[in-house]
């Protein structure tokens, strides 16, 4: 770059936007701090305003394994739930092709929840 502004990703430009993408190993964590409290990750998922039937806690999974990232909402919604302070949590915002399988597999054997492991991602 020419201009000798620094360049900043995206997903962190603004700090109000719709869906964030959180570090392996905070969000495993975090999610599991949530399960905990709830009992359970469909549960969690109902704590959190999901509502279908069949599996509400799918979009729980799919933030876990870092298929999908947290809709802002959600994210303030679990924030308060586990009584974690969103400034706190949002210090751990990454963006999301520093989301890999690896870092996800490792984070998900150092939180006991390895049932999650993932053989492949998506390429987004």
């Amino acid at each position: 770059m020419t201009s000798g502004n620094a360049y900043v990703p995206r997903s962190f430009r603004n700090t109000n936007e719709k869906r964030v993408w959180l570090a392996s190993s905070f969000r495993v964590e975090f999610i599991k701090m949530g399960i905990e409290k709830a009992g359970s990750m469909n549960r969690l998922a109902r704590e959190l305003g999901y509502r279908s039937r069949i599996h509400p806690g799918w979009s729980i999974r799919q933030i876990l394994v870092g298929e999908q990232p947290f809709p802002y909402e959600r994210l303030l919604k679990m924030s308060d739930f586990v009584g974690y302070p969103i400034e706190d949590v949002l210090k751990f915002r990454t963006d999301p092709y520093h989301v890999t399988v690896q870092n996800t597999n490792e984070a998900l054997r150092e939180n006991g929840l390895w049932c999650y492991h993932i053989a492949r991602m998506r390429l987004r």
